[in-house]
């Protein structure tokens, strides 16, 4: 058929975040079975996987993750892009109006994810390696980039996340179609 070569672009911890909620403990996303239900009948061209090293320090928590990412490396056509953490500290100041009491609070930032997304669509939608892109993702930083797709190439984006407050609205509006991650759509689609 024509026009029916597809890329799947998949931002691995918003994919998480978002669908936590609707998956039974013990279970997870299975990206392959996930991807291949939302190409459907189309040809798939490549999924890229966005994502960043767990901080975790806990050993348990980082060998999952090397077994998730590993197993990433077994499905056809799936290429790993791995972005960056940075830590970051804030100030937060007790909510007890009668409480003078500063903590540190340390976190860690996702860099060079989004960005990288934004880049991978554009480009290969210049260069023709797609007719459709599939974005997994509810972050509204994806907007522009959705924007040129579809304001400067014959290509269409569709947009796939969890309902809730996690789906900018902007994201949503930017794409051709939205295909809504739901415990029911996903039950499918996962692994233990």
């Amino acid at each position: 058929m024509a026009n029916n070569r597809v890329m799947i672009f998949i931002d691995g911890s918003n994919l998480y975040k978002r669908t936590k909620s609707l998956i039974d403990e013990g279970k997870q996303v299975d990206i392959e079975k996930l991807a291949h239900k939302l190409l459907g009948k189309r040809e798939l061209r490549r999924i890229y996987y966005y994502n960043t090293y767990s901080p975790s320090e806990d050993p348990e928590e980082q060998k999952s993750q090397q077994k998730f990412l590993g197993k990433l490396g077994w499905i056809n056509y799936l290429q790993k892009r791995i972005g960056r953490l940075i830590p970051k500290e804030y100030t937060v100041k007790c909510p007890n109006p009668d409480c003078e009491t500063v903590f540190p609070f340390k976190t860690h930032i996702q860099k060079g994810v989004d960005t990288r997304i934004a880049v991978d669509m554009v480009t290969l939608a210049v260069s023709d390696g797609y007719d459709t892109a599939v974005l997994v993702s509810g972050d509204e930083d994806l907007v522009e980039a959705v924007d040129y797709i579809r304001e400067h190439t014959n290509k269409k984006v569709e947009n796939s996340c969890a309902l809730g407050a996690g789906w900018s609205i902007k994201l949503r509006e930017a794409t051709d179609a939205r295909i809504p991650l739901t415990k029911e759509y996903l039950k499918d689609c996962l692994v233990d």
